[in-house]
């Protein structure tokens, strides 16, 4: 079974954290690219985001994995998906620059997300994290192979 996963999104390459790297994609049979390391360390974290962020007691620690996330969307923002290595000439460049803009809004809700954690406004963190979440799902539909 192929573990391919975000994030945009979307999967993730963060040096600290190999342990993700290797387990996300054990026995998939398709090229494994930088983005898919990248989007899976992003996918770990955002599930620990969404479990604790109505808590504010958890900002601190949610923090943290947002940081993680930011980081990875950043790193993201500048790969190419494995749908465009299908593509060429203008139909490529039409979809890298979707793609990047995508990611490019992307991390500027994870700002916006930072930002509520850090002003203890979880409610407004709640509302954030659903557009994230939408724009995660929109992203996968448009820029990500479907899983086998």
């Amino acid at each position: 079974m192929k573990k391919r996963s975000l994030i945009v999104t979307l999967a993730l390459a963060i040096a600290s954290l190999p342990s993700i790297q290797a387990a996300s994609h054990e026995g998939g049979d398709h090229d494994h690219t930088a983005l898919e390391d990248q989007m899976s360390a992003m996918n770990k974290a955002w599930r620990s985001i969404r479990r604790q962020i109505k808590d504010p007691a958890k900002n601190d620690s949610t923090l943290e994995f947002m940081a993680k996330v930011k980081k990875a969307a950043q790193k993201s923002v500048d790969m190419t998906p494995i749908l465009a290595k299908e593509m060429s000439g203008a139909e490529k460049k039409k979809f890298m620059a979707g793609y990047q803009k995508a990611m490019k809004n992307t991390v500027g809700l994870i700002g916006d997300l930072e930002a509520a954690l850090k002003a203890g406004d979880n409610v407004k963190a709640e509302e954030i994290v659903g557009k994230i979440n939408d724009a995660r799902k929109h992203g996968h539909d448009k820029y990500k192979p479907e899983d086998d």
